[in-house]
């Protein structure tokens, strides 16, 4: 099969489309482990309940795409604050009751996910329509607003992290929770704050993804998969790392398909996992513990 520059170009594009939305996911998934020491499991469920929020507030409310986003990265925020006080905060410092509970909130979130939507799928409005033409090739321009949201959030989370005091505050509490309480830095309210933001990020990452393609119960499971192998890839705690890491994981999604087939595609992010863990078990830019 001859393969058109255009396929290329449409490849590369899907490809940073689906590498940012995975960036979106690891990035919450790293702040709250960094704060919590908790993996959280069903991070995908809340990628995929924000998902369908923005659809009903679109659907059933007629709310514009941007307002129905932001008032689901709110209400994803607010459920997140609640997990962290009634569920988490509970099981700091306990590894196996914290997978239990995660896997089990997964577990229940999707089953109530099947009986309140239903399996079959349903699509969000578009972020905009016709194709954008770049180089001689037709881009669709729904993609390209998808790699700028997404880079945008990621950057502003960056900025606040680094540039902010409450950041510095959550940086502070992730490398030396011990020196951070001496600094009068609250580990409850670091923790809080980082379920905010990784479930607004969460909510933001789904609203995209089901712009793109589809929604349906199961959609939170793939992104979160990702989101695992994106913080082997580019190292725990490393935001560099995990941009290229996403980056790296989408092109792989967006391109192999195209050029080799779909099979080397679904095994291709697990040799590079494996690959990598041999020769840089902390990551591409993590450090040795």
């Amino acid at each position: 099969m001859e393969i058109s520059a255009t396929l290329i170009w449409q490849g590369i594009i899907n490809g940073l489309a689906l590498g940012w939305i995975y960036v979106l996911m690891a990035l919450g998934l790293t702040l709250i482990f960094g704060i919590m020491h908790i993996m959280q499991f069903a991070h995908g469920e809340i990628y995929m309940i924000g998902a369908y929020s923005v659809y009903y507030l679109t659907v059933s409310f007629g709310l514009p795409l941007i307002a129905a986003t932001l008032l689901a990265m709110l209400i994803m925020a607010l459920t997140g604050l609640a997990l962290e006080r009634f569920l988490f905060r509970r099981l700091k410092g306990q590894v196996l009751s914290a997978i239990v509970a995660t896997t089990g909130l997964t577990l229940i979130i999707q089953s109530g996910a099947v009986v309140l939507f239903g399996l079959y799928e349903r699509s969000l409005p578009l972020l905009a329509t016709g194709p954008l033409h770049l180089l001689g090739s037709a881009i669709p321009k729904d993609r390209l607003i998808a790699v700028a949201v997404a880079v945008l959030l990621s950057l502003s989370l960056y900025v606040f992290l680094k540039k902010t005091k409450y950041g510095q505050a959550m940086v502070a509490s992730a490398q030396s929770p011990e020196g951070a309480i001496l600094q009068g830095i609250g580990p409850d309210q670091m923790a809080a704050l980082a379920m905010v933001i990784g479930c607004a990020l969460a909510a933001a990452g789904g609203t995209l993804a089901g712009s793109l393609f589809a929604l349906s119960p199961f959609m939170g499971l793939a992104p979160l998969v990702k989101g695992l192998i994106i913080i082997v890839l580019g190292g725990m705690g490393s935001l560099i790392g995990a941009f290229l890491a996403g980056m790296i994981l989408g092109l792989i999604d967006g391109l192999v398909p195209i050029l080799f087939g779909h099979a080397w595609a679904a095994i291709g992010p697990l040799l590079l996992v494996i690959l990598v863990l041999i020769l840089k078990p902390e990551g591409l830019f993590g450090h040795e513990e």
